[in-house]
């Protein structure tokens, strides 16, 4: 009877590690989805599906370490995911709807952002940090994440969504975008992680209630609230590099 539930439980054990590993492959089929959608000219779907693919690359992690359900399987699949859902969906979409104009330097540029992506996650799937002075790996990132570059690149498609100004999709403006957040992602610029970052009891409250203005805004105005968080996350970054300046 002992050794029956024994094997029930390593058999519920597997199934509930393989959790991570499923989600991981819905936000590769987002990730995919989106780059589909770009090439069909639906702008905001494909902007939708890379969004829906960054929630997802969220929890996978999220998940595997609250049922301790990581392994290097699940990691290299995970940078495989991120690598469609963050560097090549993002491009492409960029390229279709804005750098096209510029036909093959267009293309070029969409490449090197793709290209900075897979450095990126390979540098992090490695653990190789070579920063001038130490850098609290719980609460910061080098270099700008893959999901968090996908974001800016996407940013002046989400105020072209929200405010219709055809600047915006200017393609030199968006070309010289990609190779800014290209090497951002392979610079030791430090970034805020917020993966780690644990709430106090006295602060709960007041953390689901900003939860929930964020959800409400996501719900009533996904554009503005998107644009809103890029920006402070733009500032984040420029008081992180000032600080490490003043460091040096």
């Amino acid at each position: 009877m002992n050794i029956n539930n024994q094997n029930q439980n390593n058999k519920t054990s597997t199934i509930t590690k393989l959790i991570p590993n499923a989600i991981t492959m819905l936000a590769l089929c987002s990730g995919l989805t989106s780059i589909r959608y770009s090439i069909l000219e639906e702008w905001k779907f494909a902007a939708l599906f890379i969004i829906l693919a960054s929630i997802l690359d969220f929890f996978d992690g999220w998940i595997a370490k609250k049922i301790m359900g990581g392994s290097h399987f699940g990691a290299e699949l995970d940078n495989l995911s991120d690598i469609i859902s963050f560097g090549v969906a993002p491009s492409i979409l960029i390229y279709f709807w804005s750098l096209n104009d510029l036909e093959s330097l267009g293309w070029g540029i969409s490449l090197f952002f793709v290209i900075c992506a897979a450095l990126r996650l390979a540098r992090f799937t490695t653990d190789i940090y070579l920063t001038n002075q130490p850098i609290n790996k719980s609460k910061y990132f080098v270099g700008v994440p893959s999901p968090a570059a996908a974001g800016l690149i996407l940013f002046t498609l989400f105020a072209n969504f929200q405010f219709e100004y055809t600047f915006l999709k200017n393609s030199y403006l968006n070309s010289l975008i990609l190779v800014i957040v290209g090497l951002m992602m392979i610079s030791k610029i430090p970034t805020f992680s917020f993966k780690n970052i644990l709430i106090k009891k006295d602060y709960v409250k007041w953390s689901i209630l900003g939860i929930s203005i964020i959800s409400i805004g996501l719900i009533s105005n996904i554009w503005l609230t998107l644009i809103i968080a890029l920006s402070l996350y733009i500032i984040s970054i420029v008081y992180t590099l000032i600080n490490s300046i003043k460091k040096i």
